[in-house]
C-alpha cells in the first residue's frame, strides 16, 4: 500500500471515530485528487462548461458529509465520491434541461470505449444515467464497476477490492457493461 494511501486510509478511520482534525486533514489531502477526476469529467463536456471543478468537488464533498458514514479506507471514499459527483452532475444536468425547458443537456463524452462504440463523442448525462439504472437493474454490480470508473476514477484493482471480486472479473464487467450501454445508448439515439 502506498504510504499516501495508508496516510488517507488512517485519516478516514479516525474521522470516522470522531477525531475532528482527522477529517479536515482528509479535506485537504482528498481535496486534489477528487479536483482532478473532477477536472477531467468536466473536461468532456460539450458546449460551455458550467461548473469549475472546484464547485463540483465541494457539492460532492456536501453530499459526502451528509451521508454521515464512516469510510473504511481509500478506495471505499473514491467510490462514495464517484456516486455522489454522478448525483451532482445529473441534478444539474435535469435542473438545466428544466430551466430552458428540453434544451441545454449536459452533455459529456466518456472516456472509455463507449463513446466509441456510439458513433458520438459525447453522450447526455441525463441519458446515461438512465441506462446506468437499466442496468442495474439487470446487473447491479456491472453498473457499479462503470460508475466508478467513470464517475471515480477508480483503476481496476481498486474496482476490485470495493466490489469485493478479482480483477479480471472486473474487467469483464466493465467490457460487457460497456458493450450494453453502447447498445442501449445507441438504440436510444
Amino acid at each position: 500500500m502506498k504510504p499516501e494511501t495508508a496516510t488517507l486510509t488512517g485519516l478516514l478511520q479516525r474521522s470516522a471515530a470522531g477525531d475532528a482534525a482527522a477529517r479536515d486533514a482528509v479535506w485537504a489531502m482528498a481535496h486534489a485528487e477528487l479536483r482532478e477526476l473532477a477536472r477531467m469529467r468536466l473536461a468532456r463536456e460539450s458546449g460551455a462548461p458550467t461548473w469549475q471543478p472546484t464547485e463540483l468537488v465541494h457539492e460532492a464533498f456536501l453530499k459526502l458529509c451528509g451521508l454521515g458514514i464512516g469510510y473504511k479506507d481509500r478506495a471505499h471514499f473514491l467510490a462514495m465520491a464517484a456516486t455522489a459527483m454522478r448525483q451532482v452532475l445529473v441534478d444539474h444536468a435535469r435542473s438545466r434541461k428544466r430551466d430552458k425547458r428540453g434544451g441545454g443537456e449536459c452533455a459529456i463524452t466518456l472516456d472509455t470505449d463507449l463513446a466509441g462504440a456510439t458513433g458520438s463523442d459525447s453522450i447526455d448525462v441525463l441519458d446515461l444515467d438512465r441506462a446506468l439504472q437499466a442496468l442495474a437493474g439487470l446487473d447491479a454490480r456491472k453498473a457499479r464497476a462503470i460508475e466508478l470508473s467513470y464517475f471515480g476514477g477508480l483503476a481496476d484493482r481498486e474496482l476490485a477490492e470495493v466490489l469485493d471480486v478479482s480483477e479480471p472479473t472486473v474487467k469483464r464487467d466493465l467490457r460487457s457493461a460497456r458493450a450494453w450501454l453502447a447498445s442501449t445508448l445507441d438504440a436510444g439515439a
